[in-house]
């Protein structure tokens, strides 16, 4: 039995600890979403930094990873616009800018239920040679 993307994805066990739930996955595009619960609160009982930029992280990395061409981050750089409440859902969305054989630009876009601008943060990532899902695979599950 072979493995789907989406699937693959699923085994984060950091992102299932918090909560966070692919939406949607497409070439270079992901989508995920996470509700803030009270034990990602901050000191000021909003959401804490760390909780959003590892929502922002998930889609980056299933955006980044989508090709089927193992991707690892270098650099991600993040802006904290607003704040996140318990209770609120928040949503990111990563896409790709830029992608080359080596290198991959993203943007990533966090967004509450009201579509409210939280984060916005740009990560790079590095290809490497290998690809961890067969691209054969990978372009039947793109057709169905």
């Amino acid at each position: 039995m072979t493995t789907s993307l989406k699937e693959y994805f699923q085994q984060d066990s950091f992102a299932n600890h918090l909560g966070i739930c692919i939406e949607e996955l497409n070439h270079g595009f992901a989508t995920v979403s996470m509700k803030v619960t009270e034990d990602m609160l901050n000191f000021h009982k909003s959401a804490n930094g760390g909780a959003i930029f590892s929502l922002a992280d998930a889609a980056f990395a299933c955006a980044s990873n989508s090709h089927g061409q193992t991707a690892v981050g270098v650099n991600v750089s993040i802006h904290f616009v607003d704040a996140a409440a318990a209770g609120d859902t928040l949503t990111a969305i990563a896409k790709e800018d830029n992608k080359s054989y080596k290198l991959g630009l993203y943007r990533i876009e966090v967004y509450n239920q009201h579509d409210t601008l939280i984060a916005l943060a740009e990560g790079l990532v590095y290809r490497k040679k290998e690809q961890f899902i067969d691209s054969e695979q990978l372009l039947s599950q793109r057709s169905t």
